[in-house]
C-alpha cells in the first residue's frame, strides 16, 4: 500500500514537472523568436488571420510595384507629348512667319525645310519612346493593347469594339491586390488608351510652307494638332495622378496591415519574461519535491526490506 501511495505522488509531481517544462520551452521560444505564434497549434485562428494578412501584404507590395511602373510609363508618355507640343509650337511660329507675303520664295523654302525637319523629329521621338521594349505610341513589338489607336477617332472613355461588337482589349495597369471583381467595373485595374503619334496621325504629313496659302492652312492644321496633343497630355496627367494616389494608398495600407500582423503575432516580452521566471521557479520547486519524494520512498523500502 505505501508503495502505491508514494508511486502516485511521484507520478503527480512528474506530471507537474513536465507541465512546467512545456511552459518553459514555449516561453523561451517566444522570447527567442519575438513571436507568440510560432506554430499553428499556438493559436489556430490567430495563425490563420496573420497568414491571410501576410499574403495580402505581399500582393499589395506587387500592386504597389505595378502602380510605380504604371506611373513611370505614363510619365514617359506625357513627357514625350510635352516635347511634341513644343515642336508643334515652333512649327506654328514658322507657319505664321511664312504666311506673311513680305517673304521671298527662298525664305519660305528655308522655313519649309526647318518645318519638315521638325516633323521628322516628331516621328523620331514618338517612334523611339519605349518602356520595357514596348513602343508607347505605336504597335510595333510587344503591344501595350489591341486597340487601333487612331488619333482622329481616339476617345479614352469609350471602349473600342471589333466587327462582332466585342470590346477590344485596352492596355491594363493592374494596380490592386486582388483579381477582377467584375467585367467592366474593376477596382483593381486601370484601362489605358494611348493613341498613335506621328506627323501623319497628327494630320501634318502634307504640311508645306513654300506658299502663302499652304502656310495659312498649316496654321489651322497645327492648331488642331496642338489641341489634340493637349487633350492627350491632360489624359496622361490625370492617370499619373491616379497612380501617385494609389501608391500612397498602398503604402498606408501596408503600414496598417503590418501593424495588424504585429498585434496578432508579436510576443509580449514583459508577460513572457514573467512567465519564464515563474516557470523556472516552479520547475526547480517541482524537481526538488520530486527528489525528496523519491528519497522518502527509498527510505521506506529500506525499512521494509530484509535486514
Amino acid at each position: 500500500m505505501p508503495n502505491t501511495l508514494f508511486s502516485v505522488s511521484s507520478m503527480i509531481l512528474q506530471s507537474k514537472l513536465s507541465l512546467h517544462n512545456k511552459t518553459l520551452t514555449r516561453t523561451t521560444e517566444r522570447l527567442a523568436t519575438g513571436s507568440r505564434i510560432n506554430n499553428a497549434k499556438d493559436s489556430p485562428f490567430g495563425n490563420y488571420e496573420a497568414e491571410n494578412a501576410a499574403s495580402e501584404l505581399g500582393t499589395s507590395g506587387k500592386a504597389k510595384q505595378n502602380s510605380s511602373e504604371g506611373f513611370a510609363f505614363l510619365q514617359i508618355a506625357e513627357g514625350t507629348c510635352g516635347e511634341v507640343q513644343n515642336i508643334l509650337q515652333r512649327i506654328r511660329e514658322l507657319s505664321i512667319q511664312s504666311a506673311n507675303d513680305t517673304l521671298s520664295s527662298s525664305e519660305r523654302n528655308f522655313l519649309n525645310i526647318e518645318a519638315n525637319g521638325l516633323l521628322k523629329e516628331i516621328d523620331r521621338i514618338t517612334a523611339g519612346t519605349t518602356y520595357n521594349k514596348k513602343q508607347v505610341f505605336g504597335n510595333q513589338g510587344d503591344s501595350f493593347s489591341d486597340e487601333s489607336r487612331d488619333l482622329k477617332n481616339w476617345n479614352p472613355f469609350i471602349r473600342e469594339r471589333d466587327a462582332n461588337g466585342n470590346e477590344v482589349r485596352a492596355g491594363i495597369l493592374h494596380i490592386g491586390p486582388s483579381a477582377s471583381p467584375g467585367k467592366y467595373h474593376d477596382v483593381n485595374e486601370v484601362k489605358v488608351s494611348i493613341p498613335e503619334l506621328s506627323a501623319k496621325h497628327l494630320g501634318l504629313d502634307t504640311l508645306s510652307l513654300t506658299y502663302q496659302n499652304g502656310a495659312s492652312k498649316a496654321i489651322d492644321d497645327l492648331d488642331a494638332a496642338i489641341g489634340s496633343i493637349g487633350t492627350v497630355r491632360s489624359y496622361m496627367g490625370s492617370l499619373v495622378n491616379r497612380m501617385d494616389m494609389q501608391i500612397e494608398h498602398l503604402e498606408e495600407r501596408s503600414i496598417t496591415v503590418n501593424d495588424h500582423i504585429s498585434k496578432i503575432k508579436d510576443a509580449d516580452y514583459a508577460r513572457e519574461s514573467t512567465t519564464l521566471l515563474t516557470a523556472q521557479i516552479q520547475q526547480q520547486a517541482a524537481a526538488s519535491i520530486l527528489a525528496q519524494s523519491n528519497s522518502s520512498v527509498n527510505r521506506v523500502l529500506e525499512m521494509l526490506g530484509p535486514r
